[in-house]
């Protein structure tokens, strides 16, 4: 009976599990031999929401009971992404929404390592739940999103006061460091945004993310970066070779192939690490004309757009929170800045500012930078 349970909630077969899980003989916690998962368990990983509410109200179900990664039914909600099941277990008083794996991941670490980002949403909106948490007291949610190049988690993650943005891992590596390593710009672009990241801050062997997009051959990022308008140090050297970022991707153009290397990567390396290094000495001659052409390329415009919206964003909350020592010339520069500003960005600001509860209004033509920030920011209630 417990078997049949058990490919009830599989299958969805909702009549065949309201039968059977309210029979006092049937266990409903039964995990069988593997204890792979119980009853719970599978109707969580297959969305079988109807089915999740029959079980929730039998008194003897236990809800963080472990499976055999010693994941909780409502760990493995968030990893599959059922969005709809997670809100019904957040709601139940006895889910424990914090409860790790055996891999100490916490089901907002596995909600953003597989971005899933309505989940993410979400477990964000929980008071109890820490967004900060790492797995195995490393790697934090906004880490391993940005590893894995979810750019609307990150958003999620970056519009809440709580995330650190730049936490460290064992090894000395911060979130936007392996965004820039793995080549995701979208995130490397949100990211850029943030006033809180630093983006010359380097691992323990004192190489820069601008190094590394450089040694990987990312041309796209070297150009988000240089883009930017943040001060990108450019001349730092890393310590294990002693080259900077131009130096190291003239030099991947004549490099040999590492055996863990895969052929696309070392192709990449190969022809995009000297565009990279011509494009950093160009820079180094001219910054500000190379950054204006590259404020044109089709694609990065779109996302420079983006990039400068959040950053007056940024100033328009610290303005609202501004000290009384600063106040006057906060003031004056603020106001100074905003007639300036296109009329929807004057709009947005204003909002912000005075905590206004109305949606911002966009206009159907304007940049489709604004639309995308806009419509994920997080507004004053």
């Amino acid at each position: 009976m417990e078997q049949r349970l058990w490919q009830g909630c599989t299958d969805g077969d909702l009549e065949a599990v309201k039968k059977l899980a309210s029979d006092p003989a049937v266990d409903v916690n039964w995990v069988g031999e593997d204890r792979l998962d119980t009853p719970l368990h599978r109707a969580c990983r297959f969305g079988h929401l109807a089915i999740v509410k029959v079980l929730l109200a039998q008194e003897k179900i236990e809800v963080n009971k472990g499976n055999k990664g010693d994941a909780s039914p409502f760990g493995i909600a968030c990893q599959e992404g059922h969005h709809y099941v997670v809100s019904l277990l957040l709601a139940d008083p006895r889910i424990d929404p914090n409860k790790p794996n055996k891999n100490e991941a916490t089901p907002l670490f596995v909600a953003c390592q597989k971005g899933r980002k309505e989940v993410v949403l979400l477990l964000l909106a929980d008071p109890i739940i820490d967004p900060n948490k790492p797995q195995n007291k490393e790697v934090t949610p906004l880490y391993i999103a940005c590893q894995n190049g979810h750019k609307e988690v990150v958003l999620l993650l970056l519009a809440d006061p709580r995330i650190d943005p730049n936490r460290l891992t064992k090894e000395g590596t911060p979130p936007f460091f392996i965004a820039c390593r793995n080549g995701h710009e979208d995130v490397v672009s949100m990211l850029l945004a943030d006033p809180r990241i630093d983006p010359n801050k380097p691992m323990n062997d004192q190489c820069t993310p601008l190094w590394y997009a450089s040694q990987e051959g990312h041309l796209v990022v070297v150009q988000h970066l240089l883009a930017s308008g943040r001060e990108i140090d450019t001349k730092m050297r890393c310590t294990f070779n002693n080259k900077t970022a131009a130096e190291q991707g003239r030099a991947m153009g004549t490099a040999d192939k590492e055996d863990h290397e895969t052929e696309e990567d070392f192709q990449r390396s190969k022809t995009n690490g000297p565009l990279c290094a011509e494009l950093l000495n160009e820079y180094e001659c001219d910054p500000v004309t190379v950054r204006h052409l590259l404020r044109r390329l089709p694609g990065l415009r779109e996302h420079f757009v983006g990039h400068l919206f959040a950053l007056v964003v940024f100033h328009s909350d610290s303005f609202a929170v501004t000290n009384e020592r600063t106040a006057p010339s906060d003031t004056r520069r603020f106001f100074k800045m905003t007639p300036r500003l296109p009329l929807e960005i004057q709009m947005i600001i204003c909002n912000r500012v005075f905590g206004s509860a109305k949606d911002i209004i966009l206009s159907r033509d304007s940049e489709p930078g604004f639309q995308l920030l806009a419509r994920t920011t997080t507004w004053q209630e």
